[in-house]
């Protein structure tokens, strides 16, 4: 299972702010394929997985933003009951941790993209194959 680079971005939790991240990121062509703004007052980290990250931290720098990087489990499933069940028991029973977790999915897709924030990530791409 793949593991990929996640942006953290301090962005102000006022309107408007996640639509000029996501304005500015559109302009450069980058997509964003996983994404979770957190529910709290003040300066909040927004998580993002998206398809350029060298251009996606131009434009942060561009907008003064601070961000950091991270290696996060990417690992897609089905849509069915019990199938992230699986993976996440697989993950306990192997001493993984998991810190955080958001996931996406379109009905009639037949498959889920989550996004698991691990203890360790060599070791959840290796429990789950």
């Amino acid at each position: 299972m793949p593991v990929v680079t996640q942006l953290s971005v301090m962005v102000e939790n006022k309107r408007g702010a996640l639509a000029e991240i996501c304005t500015k990121l559109a302009e450069k062509a980058v997509n964003i394929s996983g994404m979770m703004a957190p529910d709290q007052p003040g300066l909040a980290p927004v998580r993002l997985v998206v398809n350029h990250l060298d251009t996606a931290k131009k434009v942060f720098d561009q907008l003064g933003l601070r961000y950091t990087e991270e290696q996060v489990f990417n690992v897609r499933v089905s849509d069915k009951p019990g199938a992230l069940g699986k993976i996440t028991r697989k993950l306990a029973d192997s001493g993984v941790d998991i810190r955080f977790a958001y996931a996406t999915i379109l009905k009639g897709a037949g498959d889920a993209n989550i996004v698991l924030g691990v203890s360790d990530v060599e070791a959840a791409s290796k429990v789950v194959k």
